[in-house]
């Protein structure tokens, strides 16, 4: 084969390989598995440091429906998220701000449920 055939395959090899979050500085700070019962309710309790300032959802294992999100900040007060939104299996949510800046979040509440599929999704939450 000849050298171009050989580096446009190790480029599109590459560009596939790349993580689907796009921002380096995001971290895994949990993951549940939503039943498919109509609005399962989990709380992911997560570490506090290092500080957050927005949230990404990512359904695996098939499809998830949000029907509310909330956080809970370390000082105890808890912030209801505007996200009532379906994600196919493998997609992401947009990222999601937190009021004032970065904050403690101590806990992560879902309601939702799986949709469509055989196996409980799980549900990936990410932190920045």
């Amino acid at each position: 084969m000849s050298l171009r055939l050989w580096s446009c395959l190790i480029l599109i090899f590459g560009l596939n390989a790349q993580p689907l979050v796009a921002h380096d500085d995001s971290r895994l700070l949990g993951s549940t598995r939503l039943s498919r019962a109509e609005n399962d309710v989990d709380v992911v309790r997560v570490p506090c440091r290092p500080r957050i300032h927005a949230l990404q959802l990512h359904a695996t294992r098939g499809q998830v429906e949000i029907e509310r999100l909330w956080v809970r900040y370390g000082n105890g007060r808890v912030h209801h998220l505007p996200v009532a939104d379906r994600i196919a299996e493998g997609g992401y949510t947009r990222w999601i701000d937190l009021r004032g800046g970065e904050r403690c979040v101590v806990e992560v509440g879902v309601i939702g449920d799986t949709e469509r599929s055989i196996d409980q999704a799980r549900l990936e939450i990410y932190g920045r």
